[in-house]
């Protein structure tokens, strides 16, 4: 039994038909988290007795499966990137990119009428790639403590989030902590995205005497 009309009809007028009577969603989609250079498996895990399969890109039609056969119906889209796997009724989104991000859709339907629809939020993310942090000190004699002001700059991903540890335990790309003198402060700063983390420790170190105005910045 043929659900999706023979070519007199192609499959991208089904793709008009299905938005024009609406599908049936699983909930809002799921949101799926991926680095750059990952894949993405879309499989239709429907029953596969008459199924039929339109697979969707940000609304626009990608692959469908028909007959036992997908068949690629966009070549603009992911170009070389997109793998066909009949057997387990699945594309795959290769060597992901940060463009990618997006919303897919699998419309399927068989011999008892239309399916539930599911939908994919992709967000791609770039790995953070190093951590290091930049540090500057000032000799406070009233206090009798250095003041060192540290920042913590990540390289891949421009927005990662920031932690500290160890002897002060704070969040935020930036840190300010007191030593007394002659005294030092280990800090460990990890910077993370959904898809990865790295980190880096430095010690800062206050000494030298006073009234030469000196302190000393120690890395790890």
């Amino acid at each position: 039994m043929n659900i999706f009309p023979e070519s007199c009809c192609s499959s991208l007028a089904v793709l008009l038909l299905f938005l024009l009577q609406g599908s049936r969603a699983d909930g809002a989609g799921v949101h799926v988290h991926k680095a750059v250079g990952d894949s993405l498996d879309l499989i239709a895990d429907y029953p596969k007795e008459a199924l039929e399969v339109i697979w969707k890109y940000n609304e626009t039609a990608l692959a469908e499966y028909d007959r036992g056969q997908i068949t690629r119906l966009d070549p603009r889209l992911f170009h070389e990137r997109l793998k066909m796997n009949k057997d387990s009724i699945s594309i795959t989104v290769e060597d992901l990119k940060l463009q990618d991000s997006g919303i897919f859709s699998i419309l399927a339907v068989n011999k008892f009428g239309q399916l539930p629809t599911k939908l994919i939020v992709l967000h791609v993310h770039d790995l953070i790639k190093d951590v290091q942090i930049e540090s500057n000190g000032s000799w406070m004699k009233s206090n009798n403590i250095c003041t060192f002001h540290l920042r913590c700059q990540a390289s891949g991903d421009p927005n990662p989030s920031y932690s500290w540890s160890g002897d002060l335990v704070t969040t935020g790309p930036n840190m300010i902590i007191d030593v007394n003198l002659s005294e030092k402060a280990t800090l460990n700063c990890t910077a993370n995205n959904t898809v990865s983390t790295k980190h880096t420790i430095k010690t800062v170190e206050c000494r030298g005497k006073p009234e030469d105005s000196r302190f000393c910045v120690k890395n790890v």
